[in-house]
């Protein structure tokens, strides 16, 4: 019943699992050095620089984002007081605070031109409560940048921290942590109960899926051998590296041939739903 897992993940204390992940975790040095981080990243400054004004970045993590912004006074929300002392010494003009984005009653309504809450409404049990505070926070014509993970079949909710446990990371039940997904048409019906006009919706990091055709074969072939043989964590890691590079040079190789942008187009979604949306 996901009601009863939503209510069940409100109960844990998230706080306490996201400040040793900002601790921990170097999240920007590896995720964003692989192919889906870099994809990621340039799409949303390609929106980023179309924004103007006031700026709220919601799970603003260490603020890499706040930091480029050149268009007006950027503030940064997240629940991780680590990540925020980063963003802080990283861009000291910034305005960052520690905060629950289901609940930003700290700031007044209408404070804000533009809002980017990017891989955040997914780690939260109530997602909506997010998407509403947004549209109460924007002023009349501001507009909201959504980026969550995409799915197929059966929405997930509880997932392995995976290569975070090799930094010291520890679950919030077991091994496990609350993670979810939704597709574009799910954040479009959200927004739409918040107020929202819907702008452009969609599927980006639709290369991550082409490209990583061959490098995934090859991980899952040395994931059986290992398990058969030395059943190695440190096997496991490396490979898991090696899937990531795999995917860049794959990518890159196809970029430089000009290829690209034709097996873009034979992905039919990408690995990520987004959405832009204004408040009229």
């Amino acid at each position: 019943n996901m009601d009863a897992m939503l209510q069940q993940a409100q109960r844990e204390n998230y706080r306490e699992f996201y400040e040793q992940v900002a601790r921990r975790y170097p999240e920007e040095e590896l995720v964003y050095a692989s192919l889906r981080g870099r994809v990621r990243r340039r799409f949303i400054l390609s929106h980023l620089r179309s924004f103007r004004g006031r700026l709220l970045d919601l799970g603003c993590n260490r603020g890499m984002y706040t930091a480029t912004y050149q268009n007006g006074k950027a503030f940064g929300v997240d629940i991780a007081l680590p990540a925020l002392v980063a963003a802080r010494e990283r861009h000291p003009g910034g305005r960052y605070i520690q905060g629950d984005a289901q609940d930003l009653s700290f700031f007044r309504s209408q404070s804000f031109d533009a809002i980017l809450c990017s891989e955040l409404i997914e780690h939260v049990p109530d997602a909506q409560r997010v998407i509403n505070e947004c549209f109460r926070l924007l002023r009349k014509g501001g507009r909201l940048l959504l980026t969550t993970p995409n799915y197929k079949g059966t929405r997930p909710t509880w997932v392995n921290i995976g290569a975070m446990q090799a930094f010291g990371v520890t679950g919030v039940r077991g091994q496990f942590y609350f993670h979810t997904a939704f597709r574009p048409e799910e954040l479009a019906e959200m927004a739409g109960r918040a107020g929202f006009q819907q702008v452009d919706c969609g599927t980006f990091e639709k290369e991550v899926k082409y490209a990583t055709r061959l490098p995934v074969a090859l991980f899952h072939l040395v994931r059986v051998l290992n398990r058969a043989t030395f059943n190695s964590a440190q096997v496991n890691r490396v490979n898991g590296h090696l899937l990531e590079r795999g995917a860049l040079v794959v990518y890159l190789i196809c970029r430089g041939l000009g290829l690209d942008g034709l097996f873009t187009r034979l992905v039919r979604e990408g690995v990520r739903s987004y959405l832009l949306a204004s408040k009229l």
